[in-house]
């Protein structure tokens, strides 16, 4: 089974890719999305709405790793 989650920055700004399907249902702060060629760190996860897929606000880790992003 493949869970729907909604991808987005800090900033509230949506991120390419915009959503991801995986098995994995139980997210936390700190786990990594892995990407060929780039990884996502989860900073916080949203479950508000019922009716819509939980969102994994998430930071590139090559930007925080660069001084980029605090």
């Amino acid at each position: 089974m493949a869970f729907l989650y909604r991808l987005e920055s800090e900033d509230g700004s949506p991120i390419g890719p915009p959503t991801l399907r995986t098995a994995n249902r139980s997210w936390r702060v700190g786990d990594t999305i892995l990407f060929p060629g780039r990884t996502l760190r989860v900073v916080e996860v949203r479950d508000l709405d019922a009716d819509q897929a939980p969102t994994l606000v998430v930071r590139d880790t090559a930007e925080f790793a660069s001084g980029d992003a605090a």
